[in-house]
């Protein structure tokens, strides 16, 4: 085994010892079948298989500019080759759902701060009262996989930086953090598809861009709140109990 490999298998095995139990994989599972979405969005579908979790009556649109799709799909499913950012210039939901709205959408593309932030602003034009969004790799395992650009395989980004951000910026959406493995998945709900992008909020993605992985480490605690890694959990969530949260 590689060097490189073996780090891979280390950092997987920390991963599963922090975040016991179902995987992400089984928490997006449970919101289909909580929230039964009749449009379903996911950015960065890789193989396909979190995009193959929707099922009947959902229709589901994936869009990545390289999927290696390995599966084949359980309903209605379009895969858009290009970038979310390409996707959400030239074409509208309506163009694959009939509607502007999505129920669920799962971000799973760039790994960075900057683009999830984007890929968050561009879905919320088209969220409806009961849309969530899941955010995938939003609590990292180490500094080296929390870095913007990849150097190793196993690599989350610095898509941690979301959740500070969101505190300071958007107070008006809720959102919790589930701890499920390898990395984390944040659910996000109260959107507002009308909603502006002020100049100050602009800057704030500059700003927080630019935090480093000593303000994770010291300050986690203070905005990281998260939520035990069970279907119950994420139900109570869903159905406003917000008296179930703790700290990471």
């Amino acid at each position: 085994m590689t060097p490189q490999l073996r780090q891979h298998a280390m950092r997987r095995i920390v991963a599963e010892m922090r975040f016991p139990g179902p995987d992400y994989y089984a928490v997006l599972k449970w919101l289909h079948c909580a929230l039964k979405p009749q449009h379903y969005v996911e950015i960065g579908i890789f193989n396909g298989d979190s995009l193959q979790l929707a099922a009947p009556p959902t229709v589901a649109l994936g869009i990545d500019p390289e999927p290696y799709i390995k599966r084949s799909w359980r309903t209605e499913t379009h895969v858009v080759t290009m970038t979310s950012r390409e996707f959400f210039s030239e074409h509208s939901l309506s163009d694959y759902f009939g509607v502007d709205r999505f129920d669920l959408a799962f971000v799973d593309g760039s790994h960075r701060f900057e683009q999830v932030v984007e890929d968050i602003v561009a879905l919320e034009r088209f969220a409806g009262p009961q849309s969530v969004i899941a955010v995938h790799d939003t609590i990292p395992i180490d500094e080296k996989t929390a870095e913007p650009e990849p150097s190793i395989t196993f690599h989350t980004g610095d898509v941690w930086k979301l959740i500070p951000f969101l505190r300071k910026c958007r107070p008006d959406l809720e959102f919790t953090t589930v701890r499920t493995g390898p990395s984390g998945l944040t659910l996000i709900r109260r959107l507002s598809p009308t909603a502006q992008r002020s100049e100050a909020e602009a800057q704030a993605v500059s700003e927080f861009a630019q935090l480093t992985w000593d303000y994770y480490a010291r300050r986690r605690g203070e905005f990281l709140d998260t939520i035990p890694n069970e279907q119950g959990a994420v139900l109570r969530w869903l159905t406003n109990d917000q008296h179930h949260h703790t700290g990471l």
